[in-house]
Formats: C-alpha cells, sequence, structure tokens
C-alpha cells in the first residue's frame, strides 16, 4: 500500500483475499483513512466511549488498562450505551470539541456511526482503590499525545498532533482515574463527572 503525505491519494494492491486476510487489510486502509483525517484536522483516540448527558464520554488507557472493563460496568450499573470499545474520532468545530462514530471497533465489536459533542476525556489507571484527580495541563497534553493513533510519522505531522492536543486539552475537561474493576469505580466516576458538569469543577472546586 501506498499513501501520499498529504493523504489525498493511496493505492491499495490485494492480488488475493482471504479470512485470514482481513486483520491486514483492515489496518492498511484505517492507516490511509488516519492520514486523510488529518488533512482535516480530526484525529483518532485509542480509547472507549460512552454516551451519557448526552455527551460522548472517552475512557482511554495503554491495553489492558480496563477501557472495555469500565464502561462494560457503566453499562452494567446505569444501562449506559457503549459506542465504541478501541478508536474515537475527534474534531473541534466553533470551538467545540465533538467526537465522531467509526465503522471500526478493534477486538471489542462494540461501534457507531454517530456523532455527539465529546463530554471529555479520563485516564485510567488500575488502583486498588477508586479516586479522580485532574491532571496538570502539561500532564494532559501528555497523556493525550500518547494516546493517539493518528501518525505523526513526520515533524510537522507530530507539530500537527502536539498543537490539535492543545488545543484539545484546554477545550474539553480532562481526568485521571485510578480504580478497581468494581462497579463502585463507576459510581466514582459519575459522581465526579456530574459534579463537574454541573459546577464547572471537580468537587465543587
Amino acid at each position: 500500500m501506498h499513501v501520499t503525505k498529504d493523504g489525498s491519494e493511496a493505492g491499495l494492491y490485494c492480488p488475493s483475499l482471504t479470512d485470514a486476510d482481513t486483520d491486514d487489510l483492515f489496518h492498511a486502509i484505517r492507516f490511509a483513512f488516519l492520514v486523510a483525517a488529518m488533512q482535516h484536522n480530526l484525529f483518532v483516540i485509542h480509547s472507549a466511549s460512552l454516551l451519557y448527558r448526552d455527551h460522548v464520554w472517552l475512557f482511554s488507557g495503554p491495553s489492558g488498562t480496563g477501557k472495555s472493563t469500565h464502561t462494560g460496568l457503566w453499562r452494567e450499573v446505569f444501562g449506559t450505551p457503549v459506542l465504541n470499545g478501541d478508536l474515537n474520532l475527534v474534531g473541534i468545530e466553533d470551538q467545540k470539541p465533538v467526537c465522531y462514530g467509526l465503522p471500526w471497533n478493534g477486538t471489542s465489536g462494540i461501534r457507531t456511526v454517530g456523532s455527539w459533542p465529546l463530554g471529555g476525556i479520563t485516564f485510567l489507571k488500575q488502583s486498588p482503590k477508586n479516586e479522580v484527580t485532574i491532571p496538570s495541563a502539561d500532564r494532559k497534553i501528555l497523556c493525550l499525545m500518547q494516546r493517539m493513533i493518528s501518525p505523526s510519522w513526520t515533524a510537522a505531522q507530530l507539530l500537527q498532533t502536539k498543537a490539535f492536543c492543545e488545543h484539545l486539552a484546554s477545550l474539553s475537561p480532562i481526568f485521571r482515574l485510578c480504580c478497581t474493576k468494581e462497579p463502585s469505580a463507576a459510581q466514582v466516576m459519575k459522581q465526579a463527572i456530574d459534579s463537574y458538569s454541573d459546577s464547572g469543577s471537580l468537587n465543587g472546586r
């Protein structure tokens, strides 16, 4: 597969296709899409998403951290719809972050093609107790960049991604959740989101 640097053209040669080749084909097409999306200032974040209070909330972290587990707890405890278990496309319209659905779902099998306002982003960390904090401004940007799937193959792409992360961090609430795998983790996170959404700060601060 060949993709031009500006994402305007992509050529894919596939002499044969079997069920075993599906994953390879998916990743090839995804790379072309990611490059093209960046030309429209759209970026993909490795995250699971759910719909709450008419906004999309992203939960991100390294593979195995518990993104699917945590969003599954929301669905189990609160009946909250889970939108995507692996990848979410984010852009900014009129200074408001928006999350767009993608037809891909990784290993979760959960996906949507709808779009909603982005409520916020939570970075997960496994812990023996549940605690929500707000990272420093620099830490927010660093966490975002670490979870970006969009390519940073060139200096220009890296700077574009960095600029987007800085912009997104200034517009969207970003949390850090140290959590267990118990239903109480979803309850603690929901309380934090409700507090922030109602007062503009975590726990009234």
